[in-house]
């Protein structure tokens, strides 16, 4: 995977060299269509990307119709040679906040992986373009990066979990799990495809073992998913014995590439979504004691919309599992399931 920020650091090197009058500098990202270069403006570092658009220019309204935000700029230069390319249009995205040089080089590198990945895939430039920034955009406008609760650091953790032992039990496989996972965009189920859904839980509580449901929707079952299933994951918080949040999120990375780089670019999105960042969550380590399955079919006890009073609604409770032994099933049962769709 090439790295900007490494070619960033290399470019701001030179820059500080006294033999370099250069007045920007321009590296090479990518050999092969869309060409793509990494520059940098001498005067204040400001990081960029040209991506080449041929010999025809986009139309102004098709730029302008780019997601943007406070910080980034986006226009269309001309260049009679660039390296080897003659008479070709550069799409070129500009840093426009000296502050936010450490968010605007992910975004760079996230765009970048993007176009590569879907290059392969003959995706149009302008939609793989528009949908990166989309994205971008609306992370911007929910707030950007913000600290996980210790709630949300939980449940993350047992999602993480969940999917760490799928790919464990399924070697060979593509990571097909990952396409299934919609917590990170608010599903109301954390898990789900055509044939069943799984609602991720997570527990300190060994001895009354018993689990939050957060609404009286959490656990409906539709004919669209006749099947849910509970994932339970019982825990323990330590600083100095289990496995951190984030080493388990790059772990997992690593796995995900591993057998796909495109569903793995999808795994670094639903990240993102979360507000996650590699560089914190490493100072907490849980320890899995035991993971567990239930089945919420009829008879499990919950609530449901249709079982309250009229007027009652954002309904919180808890589920004790030591009255739930005739709903446990083998973790294999969700494995069958989740491997239908794929």
């Amino acid at each position: 995977m090439v790295s900007l920020k490494n070619e960033f650091e290399q470019m701001t090197m030179e820059f500080t060299n006294k033999d370099q009058n250069d007045i920007y500098k321009l590296k090479v990202i990518t050999a092969e269509k869309p060409f793509i270069f990494a520059g940098m403006d001498s005067s204040n570092l400001g990081r960029q990307l040209y991506i080449d658009l041929g010999e025809e220019p986009w139309e102004n309204d098709q730029v302008n119709s780019l997601p943007k935000w406070r910080g980034l700029s986006i226009e269309v230069e001309y260049f009679e040679k660039l390296f080897l390319l003659k008479k070709h249009y550069f799409l070129v995205l500009k840093q426009e906040d000296e502050n936010g040089t450490e968010i605007f080089e992910v975004v760079l590198q996230n765009l970048v992986d993007h176009l590569m990945q879907e290059n392969k895939e003959s995706k149009p430039l302008f939609s793989s373009i528009y949908s990166v920034l989309d994205r971008w955009r609306t992370f911007f406008q929910r707030g950007g990066f913000k600290k996980l609760s210790d709630e949300q650091q939980r449940g993350l953790f047992g999602e993480l979990w969940f999917i760490n032992e799928w790919l464990e039990n399924n070697p060979g496989q593509p990571p097909l799990v990952i396409e299934q996972w919609e917590g990170p965009t608010k599903g109301r189920i954390d898990f789900k495809n055509s044939k069943c859904g799984v609602e991720i839980k997570t527990t300190f509580d060994k001895i009354a073992s018993t689990i939050k449901i957060s609404s009286e929707n959490q656990l409906k079952i539709s004919e669209f998913n006749s099947t849910l299933f509970l994932y339970v994951c019982f825990i323990e918080q330590s600083k100095t014995h289990g496995i951190s949040l984030r080493d388990l999120a790059s772990e997992l990375r690593e796995k995900v590439v591993s057998r796909s780089d495109r569903i793995g670019l999808i795994f670094n999105d639903f990240l993102m979504d979360l507000g996650f960042r590699d560089d914190e969550y490493g100072d907490k380590f849980f320890f899995v004691e035991k993971t567990e399955v239930y089945e919420a079919s009829e008879g499990f006890p919950r609530l449901l919309k249709e079982d309250l009073p009229v007027g009652i609604s954002n309904v919180s409770y808890y589920v004790d599992l030591s009255h739930c032994g005739e709903f446990k099933r083998d973790k294999d049962e969700i494995d069958k399931y989740l491997r239908v769709d794929g």
